[in-house]
């Protein structure tokens, strides 16, 4: 085929409806857009193709003339994939979303055209999950692991688009763990006879695995652990309920941590849950009993802050990675921000000879914009700052002249 003809046939093939020269012009797609893309061609020999690719139909998500979208899409892409896909947001109504999903970013998990893989998936889906949530690769080297996991079957508990919570479930807990576990009477002699309607699964198993039989997780509470559950809960009593308010029940064992509610900066523990802000009350796989790793646990409040507002949790967590409980108390302090010590001690600590000849700090050194004395928070941000070192603005003059503007 000579250039001049090719180039008449591709210009005949974007014609899709209408006339050239007064005649109709029928366009076989795609055999016309395959002239110039042959490399799809071979795609649709692949076991999973997207059924308007498979149909030849291209101008479904492509303009063949112009788009202001890149690969000439009809739509952006989150607009064009809705069109067809519109279940994935109604079927979604009242819970969260997959940050992908929820953002219409498609096509980081999924092929346009065809896949290898079932539902158009870039990757298998274990490794697909995996790419995104590496923790999960250490679970399979434990000594129990929960049989979805082990099969990379992740969608038998989680939504890919969207579910219940965090994390993504299919149905509420316990729902979501009684689709696969009959609750006979086996089931209920190793819960000892509780009702589990309302139970929170995970307070005692990883849903994951773990290095102890049955899933339930390392770390255990004592009397968890002593199966003396009338210590916390009251004996006969409707599912759970516990002896008494959350904070009454756990400061009669760990009263030190009671005395901390007097503190002017109490975290947390006269809130109505109380300890089980942040704490498992039978188990867990962190220290101290926690619910999730430290950064996990203390980002689900404070991630919120204004302050933080477009940065992700990696970029929050910059002060050398440190644990949140290096330099705060989680459970009360008459320190600002439930600092351990006061912020010029704290952070001597680490930096002891910090600014010895530079910029002065203390309390003889005022701060015109707060009339208080000057520390180290008053020019550096610890968590999520924008200039190093540790600073909110620039240093070349910007955070400078917020106080020296002669």
């Amino acid at each position: 085929m000579t250039a001049r003809s090719r180039v008449l046939t591709i210009f005949l093939g974007f014609v899709l409806c209408g006339t050239v020269y007064g005649q109709n012009v029928v366009v076989r797609e795609p055999d016309v857009c395959l002239q110039c893309h042959g490399e799809f061609a071979d795609l649709t020999k692949k076991p999973h193709v997207h059924a308007v690719f498979g149909e030849g139909k291209c101008s479904s998500c492509h303009n063949p003339h112009a788009s202001r979208h890149a690969a000439l899409l009809n739509e952006g892409r989150r607009e064009l994939c809705l069109e067809c896909h519109l279940d994935v947001i109604d079927s979604a109504g009242g819970m969260t979303m997959h940050g992908p999903a929820g953002d219409g970013n498609c096509l980081s998990c999924h092929e346009p055209h065809a896949s290898e893989n079932a539902h158009l998936l870039i990757q298998p889906m274990e490794k697909l999950c995996i790419s995104c949530h590496p923790a999960a690769t250490s679970w399979l080297s434990r000594a129990y692991v929960h049989d979805p996991v082990r099969a990379g079957k992740c969608q038998s508990c989680h939504g890919p688009h969207a579910g219940v919570g965090e994390g993504l479930l299919k149905s509420a807990m316990p729902s979501v763990c009684f689709s696969c576990h009959q609750q006979d009477g086996r089931f209920r002699q190793a819960h000892a006879g509780y009702q589990l309607a309302d139970a929170n699964c995970i307070t005692c198993h990883d849903p994951h695995a773990s290095s102890m039989a049955s899933l339930v997780m390392p770390n255990q509470h004592a009397p968890f652990k002593g199966k003396n559950c009338q210590a916390c809960h009251a004996e006969g009593g409707s599912g759970f309920a516990l002896r008494d308010d959350v904070k009454t029940v756990c400061v009669r064992c760990h009263g030190a941590y009671g005395k901390m509610a007097e503190q002017p900066r109490a975290h947390n523990l006269n809130d109505p849950r109380s300890c089980l802000n942040c704490h498992n009350p039978h188990a867990s796989s962190e220290t101290a009993l926690l619910a999730g790793p430290q950064t996990v646990v203390c980002l689900k409040c404070h991630f919120k802050e204004d302050k933080y507002a477009g940065k992700t949790p990696d970029q929050i967590l910059t002060h050398d990675k440190m644990d949140c409980t290096n330099c705060h108390e989680p459970h009360g302090s008459p320190a600002a921000n439930y600092f351990v010590t006061d912020e010029v001690s704290l952070c001597s600590q680490c930096h002891e000879k910090a600014h010895q000849t530079s910029h002065p700090i203390g309390p003889d050194v005022i701060d015109p914009r707060t009339g208080r004395s000057v520390t180290c928070l008053s020019c550096h941000q610890l968590h999520g700052p924008n200039f190093e070192p540790y600073l909110p603005l620039n240093p070349e003059m910007d955070l400078c002249i917020q106080c020296h503007r002669r």
